[in-house]
């Protein structure tokens, strides 16, 4: 059965005149089951800050068990809510499949491409202003529900190039606000022609790039008309 589990990090401090007796971090875990994991985080959100205390022995200066005031989770308390599934998820999602049927349309294209150097997936120094466009445009439109992040090679460069090319891609739109769930990568080799029959367009530079495809995209959701006075 599925579970979602989220984990509360206490780290004490170390005091500069007893610095051998900092103890260790402290992890306290706030699970459900994953039809709970919305009520979960809202019943937790109100407590982001709470007190934590420490018994101690007569006996003995070392704490005991750090226990934190979090009121207990009640998930007999809350209506079981189905978690939303959101971006390239949903291409998959069973769940789904009636809601895509209904609200798919044609795939717009993404003309932005990144491009790299033979043998590497190093960003190029113009590929922060590329992606500043593409995260603009899918900040805009959140009907494209899911990109593809197609990593190409060359012939003689391996698949997991594509792969890495691919990947830090991803990673330069997701530190600029695009959510991970709306990106997929996918690795690409280039066509690989018998040696009598190598064409140029093979080994074109041009080929050593990311492209961007629109995997998933649907009609935005049609707006409520507001109530008449």
């Amino acid at each position: 059965m599925p579970y979602v589990v989220y984990e509360a990090i206490y780290t004490p401090q170390p005091n500069a005149q007893y610095p051998q007796f900092t103890p260790a971090d402290v992890r306290i875990r706030f699970g459900a089951r994953a039809v709970h994991e919305f009520a979960l985080i809202d019943h937790l959100k109100p407590q982001q800050v709470v007190a934590c205390r420490a018994a101690t022995e007569p006996v003995t200066c070392l704490p005991q068990d750090v226990t934190a005031d979090v009121v207990p989770f009640d998930p007999e308390r809350v209506a079981p809510v189905a978690p939303q599934i959101v971006g390239c998820a949903a291409i998959d999602s069973a769940s789904q499949q009636d809601r895509l049927s209904r609200t798919r349309t044609e795939g717009s294209a993404i003309s932005e491409r990144f491009t790299f150097g033979e043998g590497s997936s190093a960003l190029s120094p113009d590929a922060s202003d590329t992606a500043r466009a593409v995260a603009k445009r899918m900040a805009d439109d959140p009907s494209l529900e899911c990109v593809g992040v197609v990593g190409q090679t060359t012939p003689g460069e391996s698949i997991s190039l594509a792969e890495a090319r691919a990947r830090a891609v991803k990673q330069l739109l997701v530190s600029l606000g695009v959510d991970s769930r709306r990106l997929s990568t996918i690795a690409a080799n280039a066509p690989v022609y018998g040696a009598a029959s190598k064409t140029e367009s093979a080994v074109d530079p041009a080929n050593r790039r990311v492209s961007l495809s629109v995997l998933l995209q649907t009609a935005p959701a049609a707006s409520t008309p507001p109530a008449s006075p």
